[in-house]
């Protein structure tokens, strides 16, 4: 039944259109799905698909399907309620700060808003029937839990890049089935994410020997900001991440990861002696402020952002050439959100820095290793506080190299590339982009659009964003 909803959108990628059909299928079988695609892949405009298409079989059987869309930051909602407006999907927005219009049968909630006390009239009246979680990893947290209360026979799909907990206690309580995608290996060889080259400390440095003596832990299981202030927060560390940076990135854009605010300014501090443009963003930055810094960074006019945790989910750079990592984590979501934000592909960026300045990859393996994610979503209640986050990791052949005892230079670790052949680049004109306006506006179909380019449909695609044009699909 609900693989009928699903329709060919030519807008997406092959592997999601695939991945569109997968869900539906799968919710003929089941009511709770996870999907699992790698950071920078698309979720959020695969299941835009999915509501479009929902949205439209309900127009055609004239019946009101109701959807609910969770995030949990501002900058996601954002994100989301963007995407809706390319495939013109009306939808109210549910969050604090923000104006609620009810009356559309598409809300885009704040999981805090939405399950907060005060509004649960409000929640339980919504009588959703799809209900969407983006970074799904979050839903086993009480305050996800209560959609399945509210709403206990819609039906449910969370999308994340990394189904995996710290405590390995799993995902079925709430899911019935997890989907997978094709391992990160794939989309680089394919050219859907960036090649990169890696570079880290070796096993056996002093920095990495500090890290593995780091014994005090939050409640999570992660590192104690504290511990990990007095490990790494030194002058010779920091003097290191500039030393990684000046040698191996100097001049491209890129984010680094902090432990705190303080790392993040004597960061800031220690670049920009270099004569580094850098600025630091966390969760006290005010919003206006945070998105003045974000547009001049996406404008090439800020070189570097220092953040803690604020851009390993949900931000949208694809021209980010580098990523360093200065902050300890025993949590491989973080990790993989945090590399996977440097490998979009653009045009101008042949491949992706990543600068490993604390030996992350030696226990969660390279950014494009197999990953169990089967494993790790059904859980391992026997041993639940202990097991190596790096037991998600399906066996590979060891790494080439020599390590020099104590030696703190960065060293290449892997260099990634992809089979792909360089296409030429596009040299669009004035009067093409007045022409592609004109056929917008039409309503043209994409198919006629690039066989009067004579172009393929992607590249009319990238144009049409590249502009900001207001484009639906024509069937």
């Amino acid at each position: 039944m609900y693989k009928e909803y699903c329709k060919i959108d030519h807008s997406l990628r092959p592997y999601q259109q695939k991945a569109k059909e997968q869900i539906f299928s799968a919710w003929d079988e089941c009511n709770n799905v996870m999907f699992q695609m790698p950071t920078g892949t698309g979720k959020t405009r695969l299941f835009s698909s999915i509501i479009r298409d929902i949205k439209n079989w309900g127009v055609f059987n004239s019946t009101e399907v109701r959807i609910l869309i969770i995030a949990h930051r501002i900058e996601l909602i954002d994100q989301i309620s963007e995407n809706l407006e390319r495939y013109k999907v009306s939808h109210g927005i549910i969050a604090g700060g923000k104006q609620r219009d009810l009356r559309h049968s598409v809300q885009v909630a704040s999981v805090q808003t939405i399950t907060h006390k005060s509004n649960q009239d409000l929640a339980e009246g919504l009588n959703v029937d799809f209900i969407i979680i983006d970074e799904a990893h979050h839903s086993v947290a009480n305050s996800y839990k209560k959609l399945w209360q509210f709403y206990p026979n819609a039906k449910k799909l969370g999308v994340t890049a990394t189904p995996w907990r710290m405590n390995n206690r799993g995902f079925q309580d709430i899911f019935d089935t997890l989907i997978l995608s094709e391992p990160i290996i794939k989309f680089i060889e394919q050219g859907w994410l960036a090649p990169y080259n890696y570079y880290s400390i070796n096993n056996n440095s002093s920095i990495q020997r500090d890290i593995n003596s780091i014994t005090e832990f939050d409640i999570e299981g992660d590192y104690k900001i504290s511990a990990l202030e007095n490990c790494m927060d030194t002058f010779s560390v920091r003097a290191q991440l500039l030393n990684s940076y000046l040698k191996f990135a100097k001049g491209k854009k890129g984010i680094i990861y902090s432990i705190s605010r303080k790392h993040s300014d004597h960061i800031c501090e220690e670049f920009r002696k270099a004569g580094v443009n850098i600025v630091r963003i966390d969760s006290l930055t005010p919003k206006d402020e945070r998105k003045i810094y974000v547009d001049r960074f996406k404008q090439g006019l800020i070189d570097i952002i220092v953040n803690v945790d604020i851009f390993s989910e949900g931000f949208d750079c694809p021209d980010i050439e580098f990523i360093q990592l200065a902050r300890p984590t025993k949590s491989l979501v973080k990790y993989l959100q945090q590399v996977g934000r440097g490998l979009r592909p653009t045009k101008d960026k042949s491949r992706c820095i990543i600068l490993d300045n604390v030996g992350l990859h030696f226990t969660f393996g390279l950014p494009n290793a197999e990953r169990n994610w089967v494993e790790s979503f059904e859980g391992d209640l026997t041993n639940v506080r202990h097991k190596s986050s790096s037991s998600v990791l399906l066996p590979v052949e060891e790494l080439d190299g020599e390590f020099a005892e104590g030696d703190d230079e960065m060293l290449l670790i892997e260099g990634v590339e992809n089979n792909l052949i360089p296409e030429p680049e596009v040299n669009w004109k004035e009067e093409d982009d007045a022409l592609l306006r004109m056929l917008c506006e039409r309503k043209c179909p994409i198919e006629v659009i690039a066989s009067v380019f004579k172009k393929d449909t992607p590249t009319i695609e990238e144009r049409i964003n590249t502009l900001d044009i207001k484009f639906e699909i024509i069937k």
